[in-house]
């Protein structure tokens, strides 16, 4: 999720990717948020930020497709390359460890983007 700050004209002043006291949740579809970016002296550095962020909540997302799509044994593990059928265990077995266990769908916030 994205949070700004806004100041007495109702403009955004900042924007941050956790929440904050004063600052506001907005939609990632927000005309704001484009406009704010485009505005910003900083706006090549920002956007990359935003890059990174979602593309770490995609690689969730293709996991637990991935996941699914075992499940309903539309495709083996061991059909996938040796390295992400490694990398899908590990990181399976480092979830178990942490409970309770979430998938993406589970988290409210992507209802929201």
């Amino acid at each position: 999720m994205i949070y700004v700050k806004r100041n007495d004209n109702h403009k955004i002043i900042d924007l941050v990717f956790k929440p904050i006291d004063d600052y506001e949740e907005i939609s990632i579809h927000a005309q704001e948020i484009t406009d704010f970016i485009n505005a910003s002296e900083d706006s090549a550095e920002l956007i990359q930020e935003i890059l990174n962020r979602l593309d770490l909540k995609m690689i969730r997302v293709i996991e637990d497709v991935i996941e699914l799509m075992i499940k309903k044994k539309l495709i083996l593990m061991t059909e996938l390359p040796v390295e992400v059928q490694n990398q899908l265990l590990f990181k399976q077995r480092l979830r178990s460890m942490n409970t309770p266990i979430k998938t993406i769908a589970d988290e409210e916030e992507m209802l929201l983007l």
